[in-house]
């Protein structure tokens, strides 16, 4: 629900009443988290103050009227998604537990009436035990939070949520997506979630259909009811791997918590930029692994598949839809009683100065009225003038910058009918050239280049003359480092004396030879340390590919 959960709840809550059916037995979780959705918006439409203000009228409300609901909810999400690692979204998510817990307290409610009704929220990526151990010391962390509140040991309890990860999701491969959820939802529940979502496949892409839809529900069903994993209470519980693990993560998500604490807090250290700037320093050395490969996306920036097809998907029509619920809404409100709906949301306009008791039942008492979700919020913080800002969090998937090549290289087959072509200049027989050759291949592909392949050139006129025929506006040498000082100079000059404009590589690094190889017309070197994406970006652009 981000910051507003009143009026939701008030809705369904109201549908209840109407139905006959006791508020009693509602069960789940209305999520308010002003915070998490500050910091992934960089604002919130409503003070922190009413915000929280509405957040304990709801938990008191809770209290006595729907005592199996969760009324909080802290989202480590939005960390996860900017690239923080395990440590950081669990610290900053504890950070934004107690701020929350803090808030409730000075508002008169009990720890163990608050306790109780917080959800965390938290993302599980690829890394299989550490995302699992995360699990595990989230659940450590909170109870030592709860017990220095002075919780009972039930209130020390936390309620779990997770979902597959959406940052290393990827459009390119997107079957792949498949395979990572599966894996993420094994980690998930084995680090003893309650409650799991798993992402569809294809959600990078657009809306889901029924077939990824399926697919997700599916992997859930058969972790249950093949693996029996429901059935396992922790079942990394006394791998001393594991166990290891968790210990080194509590013990540093406790640390960073410990300076958001010395900042005054969460939405302190918010203001002042801490979490964001842990979080992007932390992204940018992600995203440098991933552009030099050594944190690898199957089918994005290794392996790539140049022949996949696509997935196609027809954008909604929002604009239609938008008119379809506008139609139905005038239709509601033509049906509603106008003085009794007046009336009800004058009560909500008088604001937070009246009995905090009754805003949860003047808020039902609105919607069975006839109050749609936007009058009730209206009504709520008609008079709520104060908009917090902060510099927000860069959300973003890690593959994105791969993508952004492939995309542009795809662009350009579509609008020319070929993709940028490298030529391959194969040097000796196969065992010589062989494993540079694979390098190159791969290389170029994950950038949506075409690698024209040759066999093992004997002479290197005829190798320089194949290279500048091939119609390839970049030649990569390929052979060893051994026969690189006899091959190279000649054959670098050959091909930029036939085609000046013709980019000339070595694959590999000679370090003794670099000086010279340059000299001699070589215009750089692809090697396993290479920043991939910056080298294919540059390419791109040097032969129009990408403005």
């Amino acid at each position: 629900a981000g910051p507003f959960g009143l009026p939701v709840a008030a809705l369904i809550a109201a549908f209840l009443k109407r139905d006959g059916k006791p508020t009693e037995k509602l069960r789940g979780c209305i999520g308010v988290d002003p915070l998490g959705a500050l910091c992934a918006e960089g604002d919130l439409p409503l003070s922190l103050e009413r915000a929280y203000h509405d957040m304990a009228c709801l938990t008191l409300w809770a209290k006595e009227n729907a005592p199996l609901l969760r009324t909080m909810a802290v989202h480590g999400h939005p960390y996860h998604d900017v690239g923080a690692n395990a440590v950081q979204e669990l610290a900053f998510a504890v950070a934004t537990g107690v701020e929350y817990l803090r808030e409730m307290l000075s508002r008169g409610l009990a720890i163990d009436d608050v306790a109780p009704r917080v959800c965390f929220a938290l993302s599980v990526g690829s890394d299989f035990f550490m995302e699992m151990a995360k699990l595990r010391a989230a659940r450590m962390l909170w109870e030592r939070v709860v017990d220095a509140f002075g919780g009972c040991d039930d209130s020390k309890r936390l309620f779990l949520h997770v979902r597959t990860s959406w940052w290393n999701k990827t459009v390119t491969d997107p079957f792949v997506n498949m395979l990572r959820v599966t894996t993420e939802a094994f980690a998930a529940i084995c680090g003893g979630c309650d409650s799991l979502h798993v992402g569809a496949f294809d959600e990078p892409i657009g809306p889901p259909d029924e077939f990824s839809r399926r697919i997700a529900r599916n992997v859930q069903i058969i972790l249950k009811n093949e693996g029996h994993l429901n059935r396992v209470a922790d079942p990394g519980g006394g791998s001393w791997y594991i166990e290891v693990i968790t210990d080194s993560i509590a013990k540093k998500a406790w640390q960073l918590f410990q300076q958001v604490e010395k900042r005054g807090g969460m939405l302190k250290a918010l203001e002042q930029g801490f979490p964001q700037e842990q979080a992007a320093e932390t992204s940018l050395g992600r995203a440098k692994n991933i552009a030099t490969r050594k944190d690898v996306f199957v089918g994005t920036n290794k392996y790539p598949n140049l022949l996949e097809e696509p997935i196609e998907k027809a954008d909604p029509d929002y604009e239609a839809f938008y008119k379809k619920r506008s139609l139905r809404v005038a239709q509601y409100q033509a049906s509603v009683d106008p003085d009794k709906l007046k009336q009800a949301l004058d009560r909500l306009v008088q604001g937070p100065g009246h009995a905090a008791g009754s805003v949860v039942e003047d808020t039902i008492a609105a919607a069975m009225a006839g109050a749609t979700l936007g009058q009730l919020t209206g009504a709520l913080h008609s008079k709520d003038r104060a908009r917090p800002t902060i510099n927000p969090l860069s959300i973003h998937r890690g593959a994105w910058m791969f993508e952004s090549l492939r995309k542009a290289a795809d662009d350009h087959l579509k609008k020319t009918g070929s993709r940028p072509r490298v030529f391959l200049t194969n040097m000796g027989p196969v065992p010589q050239y062989k494993a540079r050759a694979d390098f190159s291949t791969d290389f170029f592909s994950v950038g949506g280049f075409e690698v024209i392949d040759s066999d093992g050139f004997q002479d290197i006129d005829a190798a320089a003359d194949a290279a500048v025929k091939s119609g390839a506006r970049i030649a990569v040498i390929c052979s060893t480092d051994d026969t690189y000082p006899v091959l190279v100079p000649p054959l670098a000059r050959k091909i930029k004396g036939f085609r000046p404009d013709m980019t000339a590589l070595v694959a590999g690094y000679p370090k003794d030879h670099v000086d010279a190889f340059r000299e001699s017309g070589v215009d750089d070197f692809i090697h396993i340390r290479s920043n991939v994406f910056e080298m294919l970006e540059k390419l791109q652009k040097k032969a129009g590919v990408m403005p």
